[in-house]
């Protein structure tokens, strides 16, 4: 393994936690904004383009800090690092999918009076 290799690694398993922890931070006020917006009497459109963007944003930099980790991990196949972004990384983009899931149910199950 070339001193090189290790350091390209390196660097991409630092991108991908940065992308973790940047999606972690603004996924769930995206979410939590578009709630607030969708049962909002009457709709908060605006806010709602927004917090969709928020979470769009947010899917966008999780996915791409997987993809980071497991190019890191066939760069380096000894790195640590690499496993750990990897396996974080996959935990929170489910979580985060089960949350849009919970989300976007619990939107439609609200009644217009």
């Amino acid at each position: 393994m070339t001193s090189e290799n290790r350091k390209l690694s390196t660097a991409l398993c630092g991108i991908s936690t940065a992308l973790m922890v940047i999606s972690c931070l603004i996924s769930p006020a995206g979410m939590i904004m578009w709630f607030g917006a969708a049962t909002e009497y009457p709709q908060d459109v605006p806010l709602m383009d927004k917090a969709v963007i928020f979470v769009i944003a947010g899917g966008i930099a999780i996915f791409s800090g997987l993809i980071l980790g497991i190019i890191a991990k066939i760069k380096n196949r000894q790195s640590k690092w690499a496993v750990v972004c990897i396996v974080l990384t996959s935990i929170f983009l489910f979580i985060g999918v089960i949350a849009a899931f919970f989300f976007i149910w619990a939107a439609s199950q609200y009644h217009y009076q």
